[in-house]
């Protein structure tokens, strides 16, 4: 009789551990826009792009830069370890769901004259939990929605690692350019003071003249370390991408025309709600939030727990004795000073608060996609004229430094066309990586 009305409170458990109390997950309503506003300049298409975007910049060298990068940086390494720690709470918060098996053993011998006696014994026992109100299947959600945020976050890190690698190799570049122009410039500089200190010493020209063009030298050469110094910073900042020491680093040997400034290809604002990762995990966030409303909910209700305990015992050249219980137990929550109302108030409360982050991080992502669309268009009207501008400074430096040679005109107008000139090509090849960063930015606000 006793066994049936175990049976059955069995049954009925397991008909009520289908119960949730957890509310029905909806996602955050907001107003998400058709397209784009700053389309218009940048020759943007709706064709979502099909490679990662680095390799779209054409160089075999930034690919195996990257290759490095995703294998070796010690903070996605961190993240995976992140990840892998989030998992195994979900694993930990998923047990409650299964019995608890328990065992012990022990045996003893004592010597009594005329004969020893040896005795064993062993214990068993099984606990199971009833997940009545679906406490324990909400907590291992919210363990598995916090898990899968934990991998939302690790992908957002690799898109911070893959555009931070790509900009500061953009940048490498661009200096190794900058630098070889300032190289040249120094030179016509050093040069030009060549012929004034001859001049000078056929007392054509005033020491004023010599002094001016050594400063204008100096000058040169100051640039020229700071550009050196830069390489060097951003080469080692590079290296602890790639998880390297920075003596290690094989620097690259290439200038920014080894790039290619890809096409753009865009996708509608509300793809943005799953390609960009920062906003999937306030997603999952907010869903096990959700959840830990459920598990707080169910809190309220009793909690029924089942057990079998079984135990053996035998002695030499005696028989075996064993014993086998059954027992149930509901434990109800009567007064708890507040205890159960506060955790749900504080859960509801955090639901809330991670709703609104949730909206906020969707506008943060349109604004950041919007800001590399205004950025990128700017960058390549402002490439234009930088164009036009090196090709006038050329032409005007040539026609001054002939005329310089002819004795036409003094130093002081070769030297104004021959700083215009190199501020005009070091102009350029800021601008140009500019337009490779934009594009990169871009790429990184799409989620891709």
């Amino acid at each position: 009789m006793k066994k049936r009305k175990l049976g059955a409170t069995i049954a009925v458990s397991l008909a009520l551990s289908a119960c949730s109390l957890a509310p029905q997950y909806q996602r955050p309503q907001m107003a998400v826009p058709p397209g784009w506003s700053n389309v218009a300049g940048v020759g943007a298409s709706y064709q979502p792009s099909t490679t990662p975007f680095w390799q779209e910049l054409g160089s075999d060298e930034l690919n195996n830069v990257m290759k490095l990068a995703l294998a070796q940086n010690l903070d996605l390494e961190a993240a995976l370890q992140r990840v892998d720690q989030a998992r195994a709470q979900g694993k930990i918060a998923g047990s409650a769901l299964f019995p608890s098996v328990e065992t012990s053993g022990g045996a003893s011998r004592s010597f009594q004259d005329p004969q020893n006696v040896s005795t064993a014994r062993g214990v068993g026992s099984v606990s199971y939990e009833v997940d009545l109100w679906g406490r324990n299947r909400s907590n291992k959600a919210a363990a598995n929605y916090r898990a899968e945020a934990s991998a939302f976050d690790y992908d957002a890190l690799q898109l911070v690692v893959t555009s931070d690698t790509a900009n500061f190799f953009t940048q490498a570049l661009s200096l190794n350019q900058r630098i070889g122009i300032a190289e040249n410039n120094l030179k016509n500089a050093e040069e030009i003071l060549r012929i004034i200190e001859a001049r000078y010493r056929a007392g054509a020209v005033s020491g004023l003249e010599v002094s001016q063009q050594r400063v204008a030298v100096n000058s040169f050469r100051a640039s020229l370390i700071s550009l050196i110094e830069a390489r060097s910073t951003n080469l080692n900042a590079l290296a602890i991408l790639l998880g390297q020491a920075p003596q290690n680093l094989q620097a690259p040997a290439a200038d920014l025309a080894s790039l290619e400034l890809p096409a753009v290809n865009l996708t509608p604002p509300a793809t943005l709600l799953t390609a960009r990762p920062d906003i999937e995990r306030a997603e999952s966030l907010l869903r096990a939030a959700n959840a830990d409303i459920g598990s707080a909910r169910a809190a309220f209700f009793p909690a029924m727990n089942l057990g079998v305990d079984a135990s053996m015992a035998a002695g030499f050249g005696n028989p075996a004795a064993s014993a086998l219980s059954l027992a149930s137990s509901v434990l109800a929550p009567i007064f708890t000073g507040g205890r159960l109302t506060g955790n749900l108030e504080n859960v509801t409360a955090r639901q809330k608060e991670l709703a609104a982050q949730y909206q906020k991080t969707v506008l943060v992502a349109f604004q950041e996609v919007e800001d590399a669309l205004a950025t990128l268009k700017s960058s390549n009207e402002q490439a234009a004229l930088s164009r036009e501008s090196v090709a006038e400074s050329q032409n005007a430096y040539n026609i001054a430094k002939a005329r310089f040679d002819a004795g036409a005109i003094d130093y002081l107008t070769l030297l104004e066309t021959q700083r215009s000139l190199y501020q005009a090509e070091d102009n350029q090849i800021a601008i140009n990586a500019e337009q490779i960063r934009s594009f990169v930015q871009l790429r990184k606000a799409l989620g891709a």
